[in-house]
């Protein structure tokens, strides 16, 4: 649109401009001829005698000869020597006009332009008649409004026209546009070309074609991320086993500080290749409705519980539950993988004597889960960069692998939810909050009060 603005800019501007030439040029031919007449006719009443020449010419015929109701007509009439013999001494000699000849030019009278016609009789004798030039300035700028409003009007419409065809024809590509920055990083889906113009059909297959070789590659990677998981899990487990029937025996200092780091090692390994399995399970490609069934997040949270409090206490940490009914749509694995990551990430990083406490219900009738802590909480600069895949805090002690608050995030937005994180109470700690839509809440609205996040 901008090109095309500034096209029609410079064809008005040319076509003004050529206008106004024209325009000049029509009126000087017009009034030029009306003002040789009075020059003709003065030269006409000169009389030569002996006593030299003279204007024989009344008055009044005088008058009325030089009358202009818009602008003001002067003459001089110059001998052959170049005498004055009437009119003003304001107008400049002419020299250089053949006898029997006339000619039109711009001059000035009193520093005012005049537009000046001229003559020499076959007897050497020079008359000038000058005019100014209001009415000839009026007209020029008649003749070139006329014909520039009509182009200004034209351009313009043009103009309307051309925004409102682009705008019209490029609606398709922008509901395309809103689709692709609406969607997830991982979302690899096909864009849908039922809208999309007939030229803009080529490009969107060719986008949709590498959308599905990305898919394929994602696809390859999630499976062998699953696949050497659960793999690894089994032997993991066995030897993570194997290591604390080790450590029930008497073994002497040095040998039992190097199965407790070992031991160490492999219960972060098994837990990384957990958290691998999770997040391979949050992050797949096949369709979302797979599994979905009406969850309630206050049933899933109390079985948390059997599973978090004896660690919690084992590390001296208050863990208490609130819970009300929250329902949501969803696969009931992932919605525990993201309760027991959110929890898991409030212990390993609250220290020894805090608090972690696990909130549930409805707010506005939307489901959600919360976890707040007490602890060390995230930066408001780094809450964003958290929920990368194996990013951790700089400076961050524990055995934490970077993929809690991952893992969240993609089973949240998954189900087209929503990830909070804000500043535990009185700025202290962390509070994450999932929110998910309001789709399963009338399953089961009568037993679910609203709840104040």
């Amino acid at each position: 649109m901008g090109f095309l603005t500034a096209g029609l800019l410079l064809l008005v501007s040319a076509a003004a401009i050529i206008s106004y030439w024209g325009a000049v040029r029509a009126t000087n031919d017009a009034y030029d001829r009306s003002l040789l007449d009075p020059a003709v006719q003065l030269a006409s009443n000169v009389f030569v005698s002996g006593h030299g020449a003279r204007l024989d010419m009344s008055a009044k015929a005088l008058e009325a000869l030089v009358y202009d109701q818009t602008d003001e007509i002067v003459f001089q009439i110059r001998a052959p020597d170049g005498r004055i013999i009437a009119g003003t001494d304001g107008l400049n000699p002419v020299s250089d006009i053949a006898p029997g000849k006339h000619e039109f030019r711009d001059g000035t009278y009193r520093d005012r332009p005049v537009r000046i016609a001229a003559l020499r009789n076959a007897g050497g004798l020079v008359v000038q008649v000058g005019e100014t030039l209001n009415k000839r300035h009026r007209l020029v700028w008649e003749i070139v409004a006329s014909e520039l409003v009509p182009t200004v009007l034209i351009a313009i419409v043009s103009m309307l026209a051309t925004w409102a065809g682009v705008t019209h024809g490029l609606e398709p590509l922008q509901r395309v546009r809103t689709q692709l920055l609406a969607r997830r990083a991982q979302d690899l889906t096909p864009v849908a070309d039922a809208d999309a113009p007939e030229e803009l059909l080529p490009l969107v297959d060719a986008f949709n074609a590498l959308l599905a070789r990305m898919r394929e590659v994602a696809a390859s990677q999630q499976r062998f991320v699953a696949n050497a998981a659960h793999q690894l899990r089994t032997p993991l487990a066995g030897l993570q086993m194997h290591l604390e029937l080790l450590l029930r025996r008497e073994h002497q200092p040095e040998a039992r500080d190097e199965l407790e780091r070992l031991h160490r090692a492999v219960v972060r390994a098994g837990h990384l290749t957990r958290q691998l399995l999770a997040l391979a399970r949050a992050a797949g490609d096949g369709p979302v409705t797979r599994q979905l069934q009406v969850v309630n997040i206050k049933d899933t949270a109390e079985e948390a519980a059997q599973r978090w409090v004896p660690q919690a206490l084992h590390r001296g940490l208050d863990l208490g539950f609130a819970l009300e009914p929250a329902p949501v749509m969803a696969d009931p694995v992932l919605i525990g993988d993201l309760l027991d990551n959110l929890i898991d990430n409030a212990l390993r990083y609250t220290p020894a004597g805090g608090s972690v406490t696990v909130r549930c219900g409805l707010s506005r009738g939307r489901p959600f889960v919360t976890v707040e802590d007490d602890g060390p909480g995230i930066p408001a600069g780094e809450r964003r960069k958290v929920l990368e895949r194996f990013y951790r805090l700089p400076g961050t002690t524990g055995e934490g692998s970077g993929l809690g608050l991952a893992i969240v995030n993609e089973v949240a937005e998954r189900y087209q939810g929503t990830l909070e994180l804000e500043s535990g109470l009185q700025g202290q700690g962390i509070r994450v909050t999932a929110v998910f839509p309001a789709g399963a809440a009338a399953v089961l609205a009568p037993a679910a009060a609203p709840v104040d996040m």
